[in-house]
């Protein structure tokens, strides 16, 4: 989303007149910007071994649901773990597939 608003930014420059005082000043800020999104994307990670850990609890949950559904009875208690998996592993995929800045240990900053 930031680089599609640069890039109107970069195009509403070059509709402005050379010696104007707003074309300095969106210049300065287009250059701002840019220097944020490299830097911020250079600290930005993703934690691919908790994400996968969240996706396979997502997948227990859902075998755990199948089960109790197709089964019936007494199995519907298997219900219980199953949303208690899915709801840590919904967590989990949250925090870890979301690039964030994070210390030397990968925990979120």
């Amino acid at each position: 989303m930031t680089r599609e608003i640069v890039k109107q930014d970069v195009e509403l420059l070059a509709l402005l007149p050379e010696d104007s005082e707003a074309k300095k000043l969106l210049a300065k800020h287009i250059d701002a910007t840019v220097r944020k999104i490299v830097e911020d994307e250079d600290q930005r990670t993703r934690d691919h071994a908790g994400s996968c850990l969240a996706i396979g609890f997502l997948g227990v949950s859902a075998g755990l649901l199948a089960v109790s559904v197709s089964r019936g009875g007494a199995w519907w208690w298997l219900s219980v773990p199953a949303v208690i998996i899915g709801l840590l592993g919904a967590f989990g995929l949250g925090q870890d597939a979301v690039p964030r800045r994070r210390d030397a240990r990968g925990r979120p900053l």
